[in-house]
């Protein structure tokens, strides 16, 4: 149920980033979060998950984000490796 929740929110801040006029992969990875706040009425929860929109894109994982699916063991341990550095 919470999953449910988490990935209908994802998926109505993705269509208001459409509307907005971010209706390309492109035009989405080179989103300014500042841009977004002058242009918009995003709650501070909406800028939060546009920004991991992004992330997602650049990272090719958007539906593992979109449905909130849990990241697997080694990319775990690549993140943990990352952050220690």
């Amino acid at each position: 149920m919470k999953n449910e929740k988490i990935y209908k929110e994802r998926l109505r801040v993705l269509d208001k980033l459409i509307r907005e006029g971010y209706n390309t992969d492109k035009k989405i990875i080179d989103l300014k979060v500042e841009n977004l706040i002058q242009q918009t009425n995003f709650s501070r929860t909406e800028l939060t998950i546009a920004i991991g929109i992004k992330n997602a894109l650049v990272n090719k994982k958007i539906i593992t984000f979109l449905c909130n699916n849990e990241i697997n063991e080694s990319e775990r341990k690549e993140k943990n490796y990352e952050q220690q550095i």
